[in-house]
């Protein structure tokens, strides 16, 4: 009989274990929080800051571009 028990609190504590884990690392489900990963997602695809637009085309022989 003691088996079964020791078998069952670590059956318990296993699931309590498992149900805090998985509450704190499920991802959100507001739409703010869709919001801020797709801003993110957008940030990640712009380019560099210090590579502005367009590239710089070679300078013409009379100094215009």
């Amino acid at each position: 009989m003691s088996a079964l028990v020791f078998l069952l609190i670590v059956v318990v504590v296993s699931a309590v274990g498992s149900l805090i884990l998985w509450l704190q690392h499920r991802s959100p489900s507001t739409l703010e929080s869709g919001i801020e990963a797709f801003q993110r997602e957008m940030r990640a695809l712009a380019p560099p800051e210090d590579q502005g637009g367009e590239p710089d085309a070679p300078d013409r022989p009379d100094g215009r571009r």
